[in-house]
């Protein structure tokens, strides 16, 4: 089927992005698309759509077709804000606490069983932070060490707070030290139910899914969501299922999950919640499931499959696909990211740049059904040639 209009509902992770950046990032992504596809694309004014949410609207338009997308953001902007406010000690503290819980509850272990890559991900701020405490004590103890009095602790202490300090500040912030720490800190607190900002959150995104899939008449519905955004996405659309199941039949919804860090939250034993909120989208729900994994992103679950994880039998087969960001991507672009997680993660949400089977641009905005996509035509480019011969 053409696809003339389509509403498109990302979902974002953990990061500090408000709508115009948002925006801005799409845009990126778009002018990708068209350079790609000899697409010109109109793209108009973000505007917020709640609290939470905010939402634009864009129109493709090639030789034998357009398509209009709605495109709304949920974002997580405003938490990560709350978690960056606090004090350097605080982060630090929730940092650890939450360490300590996903290795004493045995979280730690299912990350392993499901995917080992993870771990590593998990590990690095609390690597860091050894490092950081063995040389803080170091410098500390240093007069000590080489045989001088007790009384030089008075300069040696402060010096070694100080340079600690200064450590987390500048070099810590390239290696995303204070963020991983409240990413982890924030997860704890999203486990235990105890954030009235997330609750919040999730009533807001709620409550705005429900108007926009009431009031769209689109041909698909996608649900967009990358990284920590697929348990947001999740809860949303399990809160929509409770209230009002009749809009997830009206309309043909996807689940398009891209670096799904699902597990990072759903594998702890307190996660009840979510884990039956992912049940009823995959044993009763009408969505259709779809993972998109990348071996070189360390940010997510590689080679996993929630259902499995979780055992939950699905109502239809959940489709998980792999590729690989060097056949979407330029050298360029892909060797810039290689160096660095965080951008190797956010890859996902680029334009491409070749054309190959996962192409963000073709999938919101293409004349295509997502559904199509990723199951009759999976490992090979959008056919466009057949648009143009059905308008011959």
């Amino acid at each position: 089927m053409n696809i003339q209009k389509r509403l498109v509902v990302q979902f974002t992770g953990y990061e500090g992005l408000h709508a115009k950046a948002i925006r801005g990032r799409h845009i990126q992504a778009v002018n990708d698309f068209d350079k790609l596809w000899q697409v010109k694309s109109t793209i108009g004014p973000i505007s917020r759509a709640s609290d939470f949410t905010s939402a634009m609207h864009v129109t493709c338009k090639a030789k034998n077709w357009q398509t209009e997308t709605e495109f709304c953001q949920f974002s997580s902007a405003e938490i990560y804000d709350h978690y960056a406010e606090r004090n350097t000690l605080t982060r630090i503290v929730t940092g650890f606490r939450a360490f300590a819980n996903i290795v004493l509850t045995g979280t730690l272990y299912r990350y392993a069983c499901n995917s080992w890559r993870f771990v590593l991900f998990f590990l690095w701020p609390f690597l860091l932070s050894a490092a950081l405490i063995a040389i803080t004590g170091l410098i500390a103890a240093a007069p000590l060490i080489t045989g001088f009095s007790s009384l030089h602790l008075l300069w040696s202490v402060p010096l070694s707070l100080i340079i600690a300090s200064v450590l987390i500040r500048h070099p810590g912030e390239k290696v995303f030290f204070s963020y991983l720490l409240d990413d982890w800190a924030a997860a704890y607190d999203r486990i235990k139910s105890k954030s009235p900002l997330m609750q919040a959150q999730r009533k807001d995104f709620a409550d705005t899914l429900t108007s926009k899939l009431d009031q769209t008449d689109a041909q698909e519905v996608i649900i967009f969501a990358h990284s920590l955004g697929s348990v947001q996405a999740i809860e949303a659309l399990a809160d929509v299922w409770r209230e009002r199941p009749d809009l997830l039949r009206k309309t043909p919804v996807s689940l398009l999950i891209t670096g799904s860090c699902l597990l990072m939250i759903a594998l702890h034993p307190r996660a009840k919640k979510l884990r039956e909120d992912v049940r009823l989208i995959m044993e009763e729900s009408p969505v259709i499931w779809t993972e998109i994994q990348v071996l070189t992103d360390i940010i997510h679950f590689y080679g996993s499959n929630p259902a499995k994880a979780l055992k939950i039998n699905p109502r239809q087969k959940t489709l998980i696909h792999k590729m690989r960001f060097k056949h979407m991507h330029s050298e360029k672009r892909y060797q810039r990211a290689k160096g660095n997680f965080f951008r190797m993660h956010l890859l996902y949400l680029k334009g491409a740049q070749i054309k190959n089977f996962y192409d963000p641009g073709m999938m919101l905005h293409g004349p295509f059904s997502l559904q199509y996509l990723v199951s009759e035509q999976w490992g090979q480019p959008a056919p466009i040639e057949l648009i143009a011969a059905s308008e011959a």
